[in-house]
């Protein structure tokens, strides 16, 4: 099998849009082959196909109007906000909002936040949502004081989110909370999402962990050649496994599954013929990642998280889970006042249920055990003090390593945290030595610092 073709040698000829879509496949496994690099001529042939199926694709979709909301928004806002629900958080017309605003106050409604980050991020949501002048109105932002200075304590090399799930309200931004990084491991629970929501699985439903032994195949029913990758001049089974998984010819649960971080169970979920990447890509759409994010197609590599997401995103589709399936649109703004104090404008309600309580609760109950039985037990001690219950966190980082996740929460706030490391030239590069990603590399890059803001957040009711 060559490099550039890690997957079915004999996949049935259909439409045009298979084929594509088989590319890009191809692409990720090549981009993510130890043997494979960005120099390698099938790679690059590859990419070159790809990429022109995307302008052609593109094109048909009317990419001149998504390239004029992009620009509209702001990219970082733009990545945060969901695809399903444009009409609430994307222009509505060609005019944005006029003028500027006479002040900013945070959520108390009489704190002012002086010039900076959270002011250019209100006032960029509200040029994406609001169409009228702002000329001397003020903006009453959804920031809290209190969340805002937990947030501040991220580093420089990472960012991060606060969301209240009951209202979809961002509460504290901080460092590069706009930054799209691959969301790894942050897309298995997804995965689980979409399984217990056809009534089929719980928790304890389980799945096989060799994939040697135990083969995954795509498209469905199509049980000739199992999907392979290569690793240095050998060809596996898909999908690769985190050096620190231990594979036993076993079956888990899928609450062990997570626990540990292995791929090969959730992997068997996502490709089962009740499941499905398109229903996981659906379900993360309606959740609040868009379509337009980087790398993020209705693939079996879908489920190793190689779409790239920021803190902000990740916590607003997260807060998903918390607030029992109930889907909110992350808003930055409260209300408008006039000069008098007259209420000028407020946002619209854009709550939609997405997911049953019953698939919720059995999600946040999979990720409260991975915090607590698994790697990301790092840090979880030191929130020990603030006497929160019900946790529940999941951790990630791809291979490469050139990011760590840690996102979760409780009956309160969603956090999300996005750790990353650059070169002096800017592109991501590995932040460890050991390039095999997974759940311990996420919870030991991001866990401190989820942990930290999560004791740092004031007590609510």
């Amino acid at each position: 099998m060559s490099a550039d073709k890690p997957m079915r040698a004999d996949k049935p000829a259909s439409d045009p849009g298979d084929e594509v879509l088989e590319n890009e496949f191809r692409a990720m496994f090549a981009e993510r082959s130890e043997t494979v690099r960005m120099a390698t001529a099938p790679y690059a042939s590859v990419r070159q196909r790809i990429a022109a199926a995307r302008r052609k694709r593109r094109l048909r979709l009317g990419s001149a109007g998504v390239a004029f909301a992009v620009a509209a928004v702001g990219i970082g806002v733009w990545a945060a906000v969901p695809g399903r629900h444009q009409a609430a958080v994307a222009p509505t017309t060609t005019t944005p909002a006029s003028g500027a605003p006479a002040k900013y106050l945070y959520a108390d409604g009489r704190t002012e936040i002086p010039a900076g980050p959270l002011q250019q991020a209100a006032l960029a949501w509200l040029r994406a949502n609001y169409h009228g002048d702002l000329s001397g109105l003020t903006v009453v932002t959804t920031f809290d004081q209190g969340a805002q200075a937990a947030a501040n304590v991220s580093p420089g090399d990472s960012g991060v989110a606060v969301v209240d799930p009951r209202t979809g309200a961002v509460l504290g931004l901080g460092g590069a909370w706009d930054t799209p990084l691959p969301v790894a491991d942050l897309m298995k629970p997804i995965v689980l999402a979409a399984a217990f929501q056809t009534g089929h699985y719980t928790p304890d439903s389980k799945e096989p962990l060799d994939a040697q032994n135990h083969p995954v195949y795509w498209p469905t029913g199509s049980e000739k050649n199992p999907l392979t990758f290569m690793s240095g001049n050998q060809q596996f089974n898909w999908p690769p496994e985190s050096p620190s998984t231990t594979i036993h010819d076993i079956d888990v649960t899928l609450t062990q599954a997570a626990e540990s971080g292995a791929n090969e169970p959730f992997a068997q979920l996502e490709l089962a013929a009740d499941v499905g990447p398109s229903a996981v890509y659906q379900l993360a759409m309606r959740m609040g990642m868009p379509k337009s994010s980087p790398e993020f197609f209705p693939v079996p590599a879908l489920v190793l998280g190689m779409a790239q997401e920021t803190p902000l995103t990740m916590a607003s589709v997260y807060a998903t889970f918390d607030n029992g399936g109930i889907r909110h649109d992350p808003r930055m703004v409260g209300q408008l006042l006039a000069a008098n104090g007259g209420n000028v404008w407020m946002p619209p309600d854009t709550s939609a249920r997405v997911l049953s309580q019953s698939t919720a609760d059995q999600v946040t109950a999979v990720l409260h055990a991975q915090l607590f039985n698994g790697p990301t037990v790092i840090g979880v001690n030191s929130i020990a003090a603030a006497d929160r219950s019900g946790l529940w966190a999941a951790a990630g980082a791809p291979s490469s390593e050139e990011a760590a996740w840690l996102t979760g929460g409780d009956a309160h706030y969603v956090v999300s945290v996005g750790a990353f490391s650059k070169t002096s030239a800017g592109p991501l590069r590995p932040m460890g030595d050991d390039h095999h990603g997974g759940v311990d590399i996420g919870s030991e890059y991001a866990g401190s610092i989820w942990a930290d803001v999560m004791g740092r957040l004031p007590t609510r009711d």
